[in-house]
């Protein structure tokens, strides 16, 4: 097992007035290539292996979590046995969907308990309080893709908090979204419906909005809270590059300071592959729904969206059911902005419809 790096605030582990568990998870992955990686200087070879989909490393993680239920929850229903699975973007933690910030108006997991959804948020391996591996070898999109597709065998099999589940929502942000794809095409049984948040398969425009956000290695930019992790994790220099990243239009000024307080880590891993599984879903038969902002320099190929998000209906062409959203004067970080309550408000509106 290797080493963790708990970095997160204090005041944001304290769960905010819920049931919830907080929870560590054992996961675990097998390398798919031949080649041997593990402490290998880079080279051309890790570049093609990770372009290829593969695991380089063979490992064991703990991912930590946070299960949460409605308050009061006696009986079961088609919302009480929707489990949510949440999973963050690049550069944030499980924290993302339980803002304490304003949470009446931003805490996404308030508001889906509230509605009677139980809600896994977990962080990726890499971050949060997750397992710390190598940044480059191991933190990195498909294997996240297998770790998430591990714990989602987990929750199906009762191993995850006590009980079985019989309905798994899987609700991606930026990365967490790319996940969701990606597990779709890989492994299109394993939930029942996805939502994601804040991605589109236009990459024209993704490396240079990505280079914008000016990311450079954590140990450099804080050496004595970061300084114990390896170059190869990555987070946001300067405000000025991360609200670039993440905010356009309409925003409480106050609220791009929590996130730049609060902000965690991106993998170079991570960083190289996650275009490459920006892919068709020919087998998910689910329901399917995406929000995007429409200024999300990172995803709308240029500075608003345009015909990008209909692609959905062609990469996911065997959905039961889609449901596109475009939130005006919203860039890429969606929650965090004045759309918040409308996307909440059109997410919970999609798993109703589609009967969860």
């Amino acid at each position: 097992m290797k080493p963790q790096f708990p970095f997160l605030l204090s005041t944001l582990s304290a769960v905010s007035q819920k049931p919830c568990q907080d929870l560590r998870i054992p996961v675990s992955v097998e390398k798919t290539t031949t080649n041997e990686f593990h402490n290998q200087p880079y080279n051309a070879e890790i570049l093609y292996a990770l372009a290829g989909k593969e695991i380089l490393v063979s490992n064991s993680y703990e991912i930590s979590a946070r299960l949460c239920f409605p308050e009061g929850q006696s009986s079961r229903g088609s919302r009480a046995d929707t489990l949510q699975v949440l999973v963050h973007g690049a550069s944030f933690n499980k924290n993302m969907w339980d803002v304490q910030y304003k949470p009446e108006t931003y805490n996404y997991v308030r508001r889906m308990n509230k509605e009677g959804y139980p809600t896994l948020a977990v962080d990726l391996v890499g971050n949060g309080n997750s397992t710390f591996p190598d940044g480059l070898l191991e933190a990195q999109t498909q294997m996240y893709v297998e770790t998430i597709h591990h714990l989602i065998q987990k929750l199906r099999n009762g191993e995850v908090g006590g009980r079985a589940w019989d309905r798994i929502a899987l609700v991606g942000f930026s990365i967490g979204a790319i996940t969701a794809n990606s597990l779709a095409q890989q492994y299109p049984d394993d939930v029942d419906a996805i939502v994601l948040h804040g991605i589109s398969w236009d990459a024209s425009w993704i490396y240079p909005a990505f280079l914008s956000g000016l990311q450079a290695p954590a140990q450099q930019i804080d050496p004595e809270k970061w300084g114990a992790l390896p170059p190869t994790y990555q987070t946001q220099s300067s405000r000025e590059g991360r609200l670039v990243a993440c905010f356009a239009g309409f925003y409480d000024p106050d609220i791009v300071e929590y996130d730049w307080q609060t902000r965690d880590f991106d993998t170079m891993g991570a960083a190289v592959t996650f275009t490459y599984h920006l892919v068709e879903a020919p087998d998910y038969k689910g329901p399917v729904f995406l929000g995007i902002g429409d200024q999300d320099s990172t995803f709308c190929g240029g500075k608003f969206c345009r015909e990008q998000p209909y692609a959905l209906y062609n990469r996911f062409p065997k959905a039961q059911a889609y449901d596109i959203k475009i939130y005006e004067e919203t860039g890429h970080l969606i929650l965090y902005h004045h759309s918040a309550q409308k996307l909440m408000a059109d997410t919970l509106g999609f798993l109703k419809t589609n009967g969860f």
